[in-house]
């Protein structure tokens, strides 16, 4: 019998399958982008400098 998914999983299968058709129909129009994986801590340098530079 299958389990249904947490609000948490959906909202992040969501979030998968939003990236690829946005990869998809972008590579459909001639456009390429690569994709940016951060780890945590990345994410968190990341948005230290962001806040700094933006004054957040």
């Amino acid at each position: 019998m299958p389990t249904k998914l947490t609000e948490k999983q959906k909202a992040t299968l969501w979030q998968q399958r939003r990236n690829a058709n946005f990869l998809a129909s972008s590579k459909l129009e001639g456009l390429s982008f690569a994709e940016v994986t951060l780890d945590a801590e990345q994410a968190e340098q990341r948005l230290t400098a962001l806040r700094r530079q933006y004054g957040g």
